[in-house]
């Protein structure tokens, strides 16, 4: 019997976790007018997996191919991300590499009106950017309010460009 209620707890709550969907706009930049995305969290019992979903809006004089400001990026990351205890394990180690990126604690903050927020820093393998996260476990979805992309190219108008994304 408390096998069939721990099974059915750990199925509530994993289901609550996935298809978890966050809100996003898309902040004005120097080269976009802004836009819209969304973070939704998928399906899977042995990782944490988020599907981003975007949609920016280029300036009309930006020289950016439309097809490059739409679509999705999937990131993938330990179980243990699901909720702050990732977090709390990332700020001891300071830095935990994953199959696809490394992860860095920058510091705990303030976002809004949440204390005790954590700042962390996502590097992906591909090297073509870097992502600013700022995680709180009472933040729908992902738990992620703010995710700034920092683009690294060798184009120098998009190298160090940034895209800023503010849960709605």
């Amino acid at each position: 019997m408390r096998k069939l209620f721990l099974t059915a707890l750990f199925l509530v709550s994993f289901t609550s976790w996935a298809n978890s969907v966050a809100q996003y706009r898309i902040l004005e930049g120097k080269l976009h007018k802004g836009g819209t995305a969304s973070v939704e969290v998928l399906a899977d019992p042995v990782l944490f997996k988020t599907l981003m979903t975007y949609d920016i809006k280029k300036k009309s004089w930006a020289p950016i191919p439309s097809i490059a400001l739409k679509g999705d990026s999937q990131v993938d990351l330990p179980e243990l991300f699901r909720d702050e205890r990732g977090y709390l394990e990332l700020e001891l180690k300071g830095e935990i590499q994953v199959e696809d990126a490394l992860l860095k604690y920058v510091r705990r903050t303030e976002w809004r009106d949440l204390k005790d927020a954590h700042l962390v820093q996502v590097f992906p393998k591909n090297g073509r950017s870097r992502m600013d996260i700022i995680y709180h476990p009472t933040l729908p979805g992902a738990g992620w309010g703010l995710i700034k992309v920092v683009f690294i190219s060798s184009i120098p108008l998009l190298n160090g460009y940034e895209a800023q994304m503010e849960l709605r």
